[in-house]
């Protein structure tokens, strides 16, 4: 049976141990730890991950998170899209509640809060019919 045991700290580092195995570390680097969090941020809000910015900041036990980004939203002259979507406030929350649950699962570590910035708006580029 192996045993992991994270400690504080942005990088996790554990210690690992297993029958017959010496105790060792495992360093996972603070850059490594932001372009996770950035791309699991692109992918939960629907942006390219190149627009997103995140900061992560160490408590003891647990890690806050940061999040700067734009909010897809739909075009404006799609009246029936408009109407479809959920308001941008809802959504932001629902955004922020999973991207919790998927970093604390990743970085194996309690997210004690994720701050969402909307720092603008995207909208899906028009297609054009050659």
């Amino acid at each position: 049976m192996t045993t992991v045991t994270a400690s504080p700290g942005v990088g996790n580092r554990a210690t690992v141990a297993g029958p017959g195995l010496p105790a060792g570390r495992v360093k996972i680097a603070d850059r490594v730890l932001q372009k996770t969090a950035e791309r699991a941020a692109a992918d939960v809000i629907g942006v390219d991950a190149k627009n997103v910015h995140v900061e992560i900041v160490s408590a003891r036990d647990t890690a806050a998170v940061r999040v700067a980004s734009p909010f897809p939203v739909p075009r404006l002259d799609d009246t029936a899209a408009v109407r479809a979507t959920t308001p941008v406030l809802e959504a932001a929350r629902a955004a922020q509640d999973e991207l919790r649950a998927r970093l604390t699962h990743l970085f194996g570590r309690a997210i004690s809060r994720v701050d969402l910035t909307i720092s603008g708006a995207t909208a899906p580029q028009r297609k054009r019919v050659l």
